[in-house]
């Protein structure tokens, strides 16, 4: 009796267990691939970052920019929102997995799971009005001011970002189930982040919205998801086992 409550369909409870941790694993990792995916398919659509009027520029040149580009404008930023979309759905799988491994009350895997949330509320208000801005022909004023309003939207959601990754690279780096590497990329774009939160005290400095800060600090936190989406794809037994031996841990102490 006791071996047929321990088995069902020939395979072991712990066995099927495993398997569908598993799977649920290749699923939270699958769906942060299609984010970077589709982040790097709506770059390739959108017009060159670096050709965009920067908050230097003027609502005319920003009013021409969008009537110019609008297709291309509206298709990518379509992309990007599914992109985004997808992300938010991978950070919902990987705060679920880190919450395992952290004990109660669980600060860190909170930060994660905030700032992950902030960061996309933030960057999908800026698609909103890059998407007012494209949508329609503007004038020059309200364009300047829609223009501005997304530079601006952009460069404050490097905060929950910073918080996001933050989070997570102490998690990984104290309590383990992933590489300790991702955790040092994820540090490294937590950083960049801080500094774009601080374009706005210059136009001219190495910090600005119209400098190269726009094209490579948000590089960093693609790359972490795709790092951070092929180390829990290629560790999904080892992970598994990492937070088995956390969750002992925790209870023993």
């Amino acid at each position: 009796m006791a071996a047929a409550t321990a088995t069902t369909g020939g395979r072991p409870r712990a066995a099927r267990a495993f398997s569908s941790g598993d799977r649920t694993a290749r699923l939270i990792a699958l769906t942060g691939l299609v984010s970077f995916v589709l982040i790097v398919v709506g770059a390739f659509v959108a017009p060159p970052l670096w050709s965009a009027p920067g908050t230097h520029s003027s609502g005319a040149r920003a009013a021409a920019y969008a009537r110019e580009h609008q297709t291309r404008e509206i298709a990518s930023l379509f992309i990007y929102t599914l992109g985004m979309g997808s992300f938010l759905c991978f950070a919902a799988g990987l705060w679920s997995r880190l919450r395992q491994i952290e004990p109660a009350p669980h600060p860190l895997s909170a930060a994660f799971a905030l700032g992950a949330v902030g960061l996309v509320v933030l960057v999908l208000a800026a698609f909103a009005t890059g998407g007012v801005l494209t949508y329609r022909a503007q004038g020059a004023e309200v364009a300047g001011v829609l223009a501005d309003t997304t530079f601006a939207l952009l460069a404050l959601s490097g905060m929950p970002t910073a918080i996001c990754l933050g989070a997570y690279a102490l998690l990984v780096l104290r309590y383990g189930s992933l590489p300790r590497w991702t955790a040092w990329l994820a540090m490294l774009g937590a950083d960049a982040h801080v500094l774009i939160t601080a374009s706005f005290m210059s136009h001219d400095s190495f910090l600005s919205l119209e400098g190269s800060v726009r094209i490579w600090v948000p590089a960093t936190f693609f790359t972490w998801i795709l790092a951070a989406s092929i180390a829990l794809w290629r560790a999904r037994g080892e992970s598994r086992e990492a937070i088995s031996t956390a969750r002992a841990s925790l209870s023993s102490s």
